[in-house]
């Protein structure tokens, strides 16, 4: 299979044990295991690569964090928790400099296959800590005879921090052709996802100095309830497809279908696209509040940024490189505000924006600062490729210019309210040489534009930059 990815860095296990004062040394999984469920302690992990090869306890959700599935007949019922890692204790700092675990997909495929069932690791304690960790997923089984947890991680906690870890994620059935075969129902066969990390019914978790290389069909981040996550300093890399690579498959999924694609309509596989096999790299669900990212670089996920939330989204020095779908989608409704300062996207195989995709929740009294970057040497433009759609009231939307050569001009193409948002009372300041085209929902904004720009909407003030 032809990729576009950065392969992960191999562990650094050869490093001293280095007991800090106060530190308690664990030396095997079982010890860590009866570690990991008590309080107040400091833990040290004697360096070396561990590798799994049964389930934890299952466990409920903790204690004023649970979370409820609704039955047919209308009770609910508490949700369940299979893992191969639970950590219930709280309060603790586990140094894991050196430390790799390794969770085989034959160990995961013990668990239950009950959707939002099954996790690695459930983090149930509040208030731990993570330095230094290796996760990496093992395939010691051939695709597609084995089945995944459906995260690597699961924080239902609150106050929990992962300091210069590093997760390899791998595994999710199928692979190799985003969700053209499904991802909910239906499915058309075997469906199996595997993220990352899942926050859910909790406050304040921060990933600090990360690296997550995501090479399986799941999201790399994903919020569900959540008030407050910080993302700083971290790498987040995903996996790319050209689709003209799918065409050479003389067996699998696609041959099976044709070359169809099944999901939300029968409709060809296009050639000439490039494709995410991944899901989102940050992306909130419901009642998601509070979420910073700074200094972070995320490249090759399907929607890079997609944050539509019920509270403040800040954005400060954020790259977004090769975007599978697009780099930046981002409201935070009614009672928060978007503040995108210095940050910076390249235009290769997707828009830049979308922002043309909330749940009736408009950007307001927002502000987007982006520089438009050159893909790439080697990157060629798609259909898709474009700045995309913007859309907002009362919000402030400013594109520096850095590109390093010219555009393509078909590329080079800005569109100002969409299909299904609007753009009204905002100020947009343009300084790069794209093509401004005002949709005819675009009413009383002020533009300043150094490239060209078609006004189709109402009340428009146009200035040439």
């Amino acid at each position: 299979m032809e990729v576009i990815t950065t392969p992960p860095p191999e562990p650094v296990v050869s490093v001293p044990v280095d007991l800090r004062p106060g530190y308690t040394l664990v030396s095997s999984i079982t010890d860590f295991r009866a570690a990991i469920k008590k309080d107040g302690q400091k833990i040290r992990m004697k360096p070396g690569i561990y590798r799994v090869t049964d389930a934890d306890i299952p466990t409920g959700y903790p204690t004023g964090h649970e979370v409820y599935d609704l039955r047919k007949d209308g009770t609910q019922v508490a949700r369940q928790q299979q893992h191969l890692f639970v950590v219930t204790g709280s309060n603790n700092i586990f140094d894991l400099r050196g430390v790799v675990f390794e969770t085989p997909v034959s160990v995961q495929s013990k668990l239950s296959m009950s959707p939002h069932v099954a996790s690695s690791w459930d983090i149930d304690g509040a208030n731990n800590t993570f330095e230094g960790g290796y996760f990496r997923n093992i395939t010691d089984r051939q695709y597609p005879n084995y089945r995944v947890t459906e995260n690597e991680f699961h924080v239902c906690n609150d106050h929990t921090t992962f300091l210069n870890c590093t997760f390899v994620i791998r595994g999710s059935i199928p692979y190799g052709y985003s969700d053209y075969y499904g991802k909910g129902n239906p499915n058309y066969a075997l469906v199996n996802k595997h993220a990352c990390l899942c926050i859910e019914h909790c406050k304040n978790t921060s990933l600090l100095g990360c690296r997550m290389y995501l090479q399986s069909f799941g999201h790399c981040l994903h919020f569900h309830t959540v008030d407050g996550v910080l993302i700083q300093g971290c790498l987040i890399c995903g996996t790319l497809r050209p689709t003209q690579d799918i065409f050479k498959e003389v067996a699998g999924r696609a041959k099976e279908y044709g070359f169809q694609i099944m999901y939300r309509g029968t409709r060809p596989i296009p050639h000439d696209e490039v494709i995410p096999l991944t899901e989102d790299a940050i992306r909130s669900y419901d009642n998601v509040k509070n979420i910073t990212v700074i200094d972070t670089t995320v490249m090759r996920q399907r929607d890079c940024v997609t944050l539509d939330c019920v509270g403040d989204i800040t954005l400060e020095n954020v790259t977004v490189l090769e975007a599978g779908g697009s780099s930046y989608s981002l409201s935070a409704g009614e009672n928060g505000r978007v503040i995108m300062k210095n940050c910076r996207s390249d235009v290769a195989y997707n828009p830049v924006f979308n922002c043309d995709n909330y749940k009736n929740r408009l950007p307001k009294n927002s502000s987007f600062e982006v520089t438009i970057l050159s893909p790439a040497g080697g990157v060629k433009p798609t259909p898709r490729s474009s700045l995309g759609f913007i859309s907002g009231d009362h919000c402030i939307f400013i594109l520096h210019d850095g590109t390093t050569r010219t555009l393509p001009p078909e590329v080079n193409v800005l569109n100002c309210g969409g299909k299904r948002c609007a753009l009204m009372n905002s100020t947009v300041t343009n300084e790069t040489t794209a093509k401004l085209i005002l949709n005819k929902n675009v009413s009383n904004c002020v533009i300043k534009s150094h490239g060209p720009v078609e006004d189709h909407g109402k009340g428009n003030k146009i200035t040439k930059i």
